[in-house]
């Protein structure tokens, strides 16, 4: 939800108060600034000189919202990867360590070469989804140091078949958001985003070359 006027108006009279009290005592700052971007997309009486927005510059919704919120915001940042490795395994299949989860059924398994060294959040696993194969496809199993392991059923997947972790949704794709990692992960989006290891190629795009 987004933040109540009253309190919002407190802060302002608190902030307005401690500024007064500041240039009695001599002070006279260039720049005034309390709004971070929950502020500063939903309180304009806390903007004041500029606004110190984190968040809402990598398109997600300070509020919490996982999916387009009502502020326009577009996610600025796509994490991919591809299919290292495809199996078809029967049911009573044990994945990854312990083994924490148990096919209950034949199905296709397909590896991913992302890990919690790169960011993926260890936390997540048996929560979590990627976009593979036209659809949201679960991670099974723990997520380990360098690898995942999605489980895609009787889709038809193969080595080198690309998979959207997190990213906009674009046409028919609806990829998981920034949000719902972090819900997976008890985290917040931050930690998502901030967590990314340097294993991961960095490919930055401008908007023009995007959509040209």
């Amino acid at each position: 939800d987004l933040p109540g006027a009253p309190a919002v108006d407190r802060q302002v009279v608190a902030f307005e108060e401690a500024l007064r009290v500041a240039r009695r005592a001599g002070l006279d700052p260039d720049l005034v600034h309390l709004a971070n971007s929950a502020a500063a997309l939903s309180a304009p009486r806390t903007r004041f000189d500029l606004c110190r927005i984190g968040i809402a510059l990598y398109g997600v919704d300070p509020f919490g919202a996982t999916g387009p919120g009502g502020f326009g915001l577009h996610a600025a940042m796509t994490l991919r990867t591809s299919v290292v490795n495809v199996k078809r395994v029967p049911a009573g299949t044990g994945v990854s360590y312990g083994p924490e989860h148990v096919t209950d059924a034949p199905t296709t398994l397909a590896l991913l070469p992302l890990g919690y060294a790169d960011g993926v959040p260890r936390a997540s696993g048996g929560r979590a989804s990627v976009w593979l194969g036209g659809r949201r496809c679960p991670v099974v199993g723990r997520i380990a140091m360098d690898q995942c392991v999605v489980d895609v059923g009787d889709l038809p997947v193969a080595i080198g078949d690309p998979v959207v972790v997190f990213g906009p949704a674009e046409g028919d794709q609806n990829p998981p958001t920034v949000g719902e990692w972090a819900r997976w992960a008890d985290t917040n989006p931050h930690e998502i985003l901030t967590g990314i290891g340097a294993r991961v190629a960095r490919d930055h795009l401008h908007e023009r070359t995007r959509t040209s």
